[in-house]
């Protein structure tokens, strides 16, 4: 057995915990595309096209989360934009395309995304890189054997389906983010996964162990020790369950949900409600917006699914992009401090008053709070009530649900109080409200050491805001990836936050936190 050798990582770089003991299984996507050299015709395409969507449903079918994700690859597969541009190149150049023309689509379709001012909408460039993979390839899997621990350059979503579907044990990446898919899917599958991982090439084939708890990645570990730690583990998860069943007097663990298959999750957990369902999954991938029918269905289904436990549905928050092929919104050189959120849905009045219309009348079969993005002044917050009132008259219901706000702009906490008798709750957004008070992109890694949300500043700005909704006897939770921590459960509850809201898969720790910090005061 070779020298050990131990390698630390960035814990708030784990995005899904676990452990795993294995051979370090190095993948080369982008070399795997660079060895192809050949010409393709717009057929041979678009046959390729049928055959990979054939392969994804059949793959995927009977299986809830990987059917959806099957859905969306289809969507982007059959996209008219993209085979008008497969088809423009094609004319010029003899009816064949190159490789490099292939990726000059995929970079036309990403450039429309990547400077989006939401992360969830940036992150759909994950999936339109991995379906021109695809397309180049003609393969829809990587190969990887159970147990492997895989080491890449970047997982895309099909990747994680795939590596779970192979067994594998942990998966670890060059580059990544806590909000892309592949992050959820890691945490929804229960996958070790740690992202912007140090350079791994030296040890591939080798035995490893990955520490996806505290952040360690160990080269040719003691093999006992670390099954024994692996093993401890799980009876530690297998213990966990008692605690999914568990409620608090005074702080409620609730779910964030982005996609609809995590509602079942969130639920077998023990999730006490939800506290953020993102609605951009309904808007993304398709050439116009989704009917107030087809939301209304499925807010009434997440609804009914958690009554009597409050559902906290967020209002479409995009961003000035052109991601989005039916908004029509100005490109702008600095996104995150243009239209984003609210601003937008206020410049677009039928998409505002659709989603308010479908919500309103979804929100007879549930406990529902309707939650306002990237408010920065409290005429916003004005403008949305009036506007659900009137909507609420013309539906002839008598009553409009709570409305909150997310506090994710500076300004909001500086001047909170004059938002508090405008609002029924509020959610603190750490992950938009670190970044906007460092002024540091936290997608970016140039200036990563800068985004904190640990730091006292941050914390300093949630107790403001929870003093002054205290006051007003009004609830406010976290709901960014600080609620998520484990070890900064004990001082967010001392602050006083009344929820926190994490991914359905780490609810059952976190209760297990609160528990620890409860059982101690008595």
């Amino acid at each position: 057995m070779g020298k050990e050798v131990r390698i630390q990582v960035n814990p708030s770089n784990i995005s899904s915990e676990g452990y795993a003991y294995g051979i370090l299984k190095c993948l080369d996507k982008e070399k795997e595309q660079r060895d192809v050299e050949r010409l393709f015709s717009l057929e041979e395409l678009k046959n390729r096209a049928e055959k990979i969507g054939r392969t994804l449903v059949s793959q995927y079918s009977g299986n809830k989360l990987l059917e959806s994700f099957a859905d969306v690859y289809s969507l982007i597969l059959q996209d008219p934009l993209i085979w008008d541009e497969f088809e423009k190149r094609a004319k010029q150049k003899d009816g064949k395309l190159s490789k490099e023309d292939i990726f000059e689509v995929r970079d036309f379709v990403i450039s429309l995304l990547v400077d989006s001012g939401n992360p969830i909408i940036r992150e759909r460039q994950d999936d339109v890189r991995n379906v021109f993979n695809m397309l180049i390839s003609g393969n829809t899997v990587s190969e990887v054997s159970s147990g492997d621990i895989v080491y890449l350059d970047e997982v895309l979503p099909i990747d994680m389906i795939n590596f779970y579907r192979a067994g594998v044990g942990a998966v670890l990446s060059r580059r990544g983010s806590p909000t892309s898919h592949a992050s959820i899917l890691a945490q929804a599958l229960e996958i070790p996964y740690i992202f912007n991982v140090p350079p791994l090439d030296d040890y591939c084939g080798m035995s490893v162990f990955v520490d996806a708890v505290r952040g360690e990645i160990v080269i040719n570990p003691n093999k006992e020790l670390v099954l024994g730690i692996i093993g401890t583990y799980e009876e530690e998860r297998r213990e966990l369950e008692k605690y999914c069943r568990i409620r608090f007097n005074h702080v409620k663990i609730m779910a964030n949900i982005g996609f609809l298959f995590e509602v079942e999750t969130a639920k077998k957990k023990g999730a006490d409600g939800v506290g953020l369902f993102r609605t951009e999954f309904l808007f993304i991938g398709r050439s116009e917006p989704p009917s107030e029918e087809e939301q209304f269905l499925i807010y009434k289904t997440v609804l009914e699914k958690f009554y009597p436990d409050k559902v906290i549905i967020r209002l479409l928050d995009v961003g000035g992009d052109k991601g989005i092929p039916y908004l029509e919104l100005p490109e702008e050189r600095n996104p995150f401090l243009g239209l984003r959120g609210i601003r937008v849905l206020l410049n677009n009045r039928d998409l505002l008053e659709t989603q308010l219309r479908a919500l309103l009348r979804a929100s007879v079969y549930g406990n529902l709070g309707i939650l306002i993005p990237m408010v920065s002044k409290p005429k916003e917050v004005i403008q949305v009530k009036r506007l659900a009132e009137h909507l609420a008259h013309e539906l002839n219901i008598e009553r409009i649900p709570q409305i909150g706000i997310m506090i994710e702009v500076p300004s909001v906490v500086f001047s909170f109080e004059k938002f508090i008798n405008h609002i029924d709750f509020a959610s603190i957004g750490t992950n938009d409200l670190t970044q906007y008070i460092f002024a540091a992109d936290r997608m970016n890694p140039l200036v990563s050491e800068y985004y904190d949300d640990e730091d006292d500043a941050i914390l300093n700005a949630i107790r403001i805001a929870i003093r002054l909704m205290k006051n007003a006897r009004k609830p406010i939770g976290v709901c960014g990836e600080l609620a998520g921590k484990r070890h900064m459960v004990k001082t967010l509850i001392k602050i006083g936050v009344s929820s926190l809201s994490v991914s359905p898969s780490k609810i059952p720790w976190i209760k297990r936190e609160v528990y620890k910090v409860i059982k101690n005061k008595t």
